[in-house]
């Protein structure tokens, strides 16, 4: 196997081997002390722990096909709060302080993402969704996650841009965030492109076989709203659409798809819905009673309503898809 490291001046290969026999035995806990042992066959699936994921010794080596989250970005933002003047003036929901020391926020980073690398399978992915930090005055990128992943491939960075969100007026206005995509194994991993295409709004019939494209690394989707119905106390909230694509494109019915720092629980509900076994990390007690809440919601439960015309598209077929780009003009 031949891992991928990445550096901002250079790229560069280093083989790396692994104890096969180590990685396939079942994972061991201890419950007043009695012996007991993971496996995929008496793993507890559909359930959010409220525990830290540093140590998530209730699922067993090499069970899950999907791993997507978005960690605490450790920006020094006192979340749960109303702030005016930067002044907290009223409560918003569980508080959260996002200000660990740089070092210990690292290391949990290290322990949770080699965790992640046990539990997934050899076929499966780690999609992690980070933004840059704005640090005295000026952009420093999160290249630095690569560094957890020397031993995994990067498949892509994806840039998902949004319209809305804080202002400025010495720079330009923030609009994207990243989703870093890793596999275990390059040349074996799921990846369901169909599942996800998009309308070639530039489709030609003497030119092209099919009006479905590969929707790119790029990724239009809007940010939550505060009036959008799937919104709830959390302070840090992704949006169903962007975790639907990614559960569609890299797992199939049955999957398991994890998240270590579940949050409100949306990597959850939106699993739940495409059929997928979902397991979730979360040390906020509120927030898995959020998640527990969002679970219990039905498939067909109001969405998040947007102007972009863009999603209509995925409830046509071709026929009815061309007649509309024939009368829209897009």
């Amino acid at each position: 196997m031949m891992p991928f490291i990445f550096h901002l001046k250079t790229l560069f290969f280093v083989r790396c081997s692994f104890n096969k026999e180590q990685r396939k035995s079942p994972t061991k806990v201890f419950l007043n002390e009695k012996q007991v042992s993971y496996t995929v066959e008496n793993m507890d699936f559909d359930k959010v722990y409220c525990k830290s994921s540093e140590n998530m010794s209730e699922v067993a080596d090499e069970s899950v096909t999907l791993i997507v989250t978005s960690p605490p970005y450790n920006i020094n933002n006192n979340y749960g709060n109303v702030h005016k003047n930067g002044r907290a003036v009223k409560s918003k929901g569980a508080k959260y302080e996002d200000n660990l020391e740089e070092e210990e926020y690292r290391k949990m980073l290290g322990r949770t993402f080699k965790e992640c690398k046990r539990v997934l399978k050899q076929n499966g992915s780690i999609w992690i969704n980070i933004k840059s930090r704005f640090v005295d005055g000026f952009i420093v990128p999160p290249f630095w996650i690569l560094d957890f992943f020397k031993d995994m491939f990067l498949k892509n960075i994806i840039i998902w841009n949004f319209d809305w969100g804080g202002s400025t007026e010495k720079r330009f206005s923030p609009r994207y965030e990243f989703v870093f995509w890793f596999v275990k194994d390059t040349n074996n991993y799921v990846f369901n492109l169909d599942e996800i295409k998009v309308p070639a709004l530039n489709y030609r019939p003497d030119r092209f076989k099919s009006q479905w494209k590969n929707p790119t690394d790029v990724w239009y989707i809007q940010m939550v709203s505060g009036n959008y119905p799937e919104r709830t106390a959390h302070p840090a909230q992704y949006p169903e659409e962007l975790l639907e694509r990614i559960i569609k494109v890299a797992s199939n019915k049955g999957d398991v798809v994890l998240d270590p720092f579940i949050g409100s629980g949306t990597t959850s509900r939106v699993a739940k819905d495409l059929d997928r076994k979902y397991i979730g990390y979360e040390i906020n007690s509120e927030y898995v009673k959020m998640c527990n809440e969002r679970l219990s919601l039905p498939p067909k439960r109001r969405k998040k309503q947007t102007t972009d015309i863009r999603p209509l598209y995925f409830y046509m077929d071709n026929e009815e898809l061309a007649n509309y780009v024939r009368k829209q003009g897009r």
